[in-house]
């Protein structure tokens, strides 16, 4: 259901279809449960699957019981008794009619319920698409990634801690037929003490990640496919790049900064001691120390470089392991070990779910901007998990005369909250920058691109690798206050500027299109220097408006005396989706390109004409007409 309202507010089904359509299924489907209750009424008590699951109708009796008719309709927005609930009420003989009103009535608030949050995840990947099908990639991504990494450890918590006794019985039991083994961790996975399954968990992943980081190291050393595999998805992760997912993951990736990890150490050890927790303290500081220095000594060693080696200075320049995987693992890994402790295993997934979401996201955050290698990324991990796991088993290996203090939660919430918070005021902006997406410069002579170079420049504007989008039919080489003081002269102006004000007109269904702020767009991983609007005259059988775009080439004219900008001009009108209206593309651009030659007075323009070659001209842009625009 949720699926199907994401489509329909990417309009590829329709909306009212959909909903009928789904509050058929709705009464059709609890209407044949009722039936099924109503026909066969106790003889379901010996039927399969209620002959094995008695609790199922049990709880549905119960919950019936409780609530009588109105049980159908609440009944329905609860998970555990949405299936049973109609049969239990023909079971107890609730009358037809009377079932028949309240199916029918919960049905249809039930099918809106359930599409409406679609709905309102597609129009914003609809809006996202709007700007950059790559950003609209990365927050799939980044969602799908985030719900698959808290189902899995969710998943492990209650898979495994139900199971943890028999399985220790039965490593146990063969351990036992190995005297060395038996020697080794026989006393560790005693099945009576209660940390057994635990300590038999985090001896599985211990061994796991140290297989893991060896097998890396060796690759990077010997050179084999997983490095190889390291450009391929360097570039990957560089054609999803967007200006908005920058200031997301440059934010993420000093969350995992050396002065927030140092800060957040240092108060968890200040309680610590505190609290005279002399035993924790030594172990929360080999922790730290003993990941720093494996680390920098590994990278000291290897002495690889980053996918940007101008990214740092000094010891930080190496790549592998990567810094921030191998630290966050270990002082947000460990801490949540700690932590973990004082909960019930009900609970502990929570704790462990949201360290290994932290961890994550920071380690996602340096591939995207480019500061590491997927190898270096996996390498940190691993090996930060193998000490953490490590250390857990040590520490917890031995009853625990003083566990941590209750309060090392909040403590180190807070100091995460302060440290992250303070670093990110001060050292965000520097960071935007120290990450921004590399252009390579490129100097021609202006007599040169007026002649023939301008056909070097790209043809449409880039978004994911593949895809066409507007053709970059304006080119335009001096300043772009001489340029935009020129074409205010004619009529043009700027557009309303987007800011959590003026989006909300997007939300209005009658605000007229001058007043609607235009969608950012983005090319090359860049957006926009420049954005006017010309108004067309309102006689036309519809609004619109010309709208001029211009981004950096990446080329300067006569050794960097000249800027050139490519851009676009198009015509824009409104376009309506189920939730809002936004500005989208018109594409007739041969009459748009017109329009912009009129309105701009001075002599040096030129029509170009590119070649027509089915692989760069495709339609509707058939002419493959450029406007070249230069200060006479």
């Amino acid at each position: 259901m949720v699926t199907a309202g994401a489509l329909i507010a990417l309009g590829a089904i329709e909306f009212w279809p959909t909903l009928l359509v789904a509050i058929a299924g709705a009464i059709i489907g609890d209407g044949v449960s009722y039936w099924l209750g109503h026909h066969y009424r106790e003889r379901l008590r010996s039927v399969w699957p209620f002959r094995s699951h008695a609790q199922l109708l049990a709880q549905g009796e119960s919950f019936f019981q409780r609530h009588g008719a109105m049980s159908v309709l609440l009944g329905r927005f609860i998970g555990p008794v949405r299936p049973i609930v109609p049969m239990v009420a023909g079971m107890l003989g609730m009358p037809p009619a009377h079932f028949y009103a309240v199916n029918v009535l919960s049905a249809v608030v039930w099918a809106p319920a359930y599409l409406l949050p679609g709905m309102a995840f597609g129009a914003s990947l609809a809006l996202a698409g709007a700007v950059a099908a790559r950003l609209a990639v990365l927050l799939v991504l980044l969602v799908a990634s985030i719900w698959l990494l808290l189902w899995l450890v969710r998943w492990t918590f209650r898979v495994l801690s139900p199971r943890a006794g028999q399985i220790v019985q039965t490593v146990l039991t063969w351990i036992g037929s190995h005297p060395r083994l038996n020697r080794l961790f026989g006393g560790v996975l005693d099945p009576s003490r209660p940390e057994a399954g635990a300590l038999l968990m985090i001896g599985a992943l211990l061994i796991g990640s140290t297989w893991l980081f060896l097998g890396v190291l060796e690759d990077v050393i010997t050179a084999d496919p997983l490095v190889r595999a390291d450009q391929g998805f360097y570039q990957l992760m560089q054609s999803l790049r967007t200006p908005w997912g920058d200031k997301i993951m440059v934010f993420a990736t000093e969350l995992g900064d050396g002065a927030v990890i140092a800060l957040v150490a240092a108060t968890v050890l200040a309680w610590l001691l505190w609290h005279r927790n002399w035993r924790t303290a030594k172990y929360w500081v080999a922790a730290i120390i003993f990941g720093q220095i494996t680390a920098t000594v590994i990278k000291l060693v290897l002495q690889r470089p980053r996918p940007l080696v101008d990214l740092y200075d000094g010891l930080f320049t190496y790549a592998f392991p990567s810094g921030h995987a191998t630290m966050s693992m270990v002082t947000y890994g460990f801490l949540a070990a700690l932590i973990a402790g004082r909960f019930t295993w009900q609970r502990r997934w929570i704790i462990y779910a949201a360290a290994a979401l932290l961890i994550g996201i920071i380690a996602a955050s340096r591939l995207y901007l480019g500061a590491h290698w997927l190898s270096d990324v996996i390498g940190g991990l691993s090996l930060g998990l193998a000490w953490v796991c490590l250390l857990a088993i040590a520490y917890y290996r031995h009853p625990v005369s003083a566990p941590p203090p209750r309060g090392l939660l909040g403590v180190a919430l807070l100091a995460f909250t302060l440290a992250s918070g303070w670093h990110v005021s001060t050292q965000y902006s520097n960071d935007l920058q120290r990450y921004a997406p590399r252009q390579m410069t490129q100097h021609i002579d202006t007599t040169t691109w007026w002649q023939t170079d301008w056909q070097r420049l790209p043809v449409y504007r880039q978004d994911l690798e593949g895809e066409y989008e507007q053709p970059l039919n304006v080119q335009w080489a001096g300043t772009l206050t001489d340029l935009q003081r020129t074409l205010r002269t004619q009529g043009w102006r700027t557009p309303v500027s987007l800011d959590a004000h003026t989006a909300l007109h997007w939300l209005a269904p009658d605000t007229k299109l001058e007043e609607l702020p235009l969608l950012p767009q983005i090319h090359d991983g860049r957006h926009e220097v420049l954005q006017m609007i010309f108004p067309i005259p309102a006689n036309q059988e519809e609004p619109r408006e010309l709208v001029l775009r211009l981004w950096k080439s990446g080329v300067t004219l006569d050794s960097g005396e000249i800027q050139l900008w490519v851009g676009n001009v198009s015509f824009e009108k409104p376009g309506r989706f189920v939730l809002f209206t936004i500005p989208v593309g018109d594409q007739r651009y041969e009459e748009a390109l017109s329009i912009l030659t009129h309105s701009i007075k001075m002599t040096g323009l030129q029509f170009a004409q590119r070649a027509r070659n089915k692989e760069e001209i495709k339609t509707p842009w058939t002419d493959g007409v450029v406007l070249l625009m230069k200060n006479p």
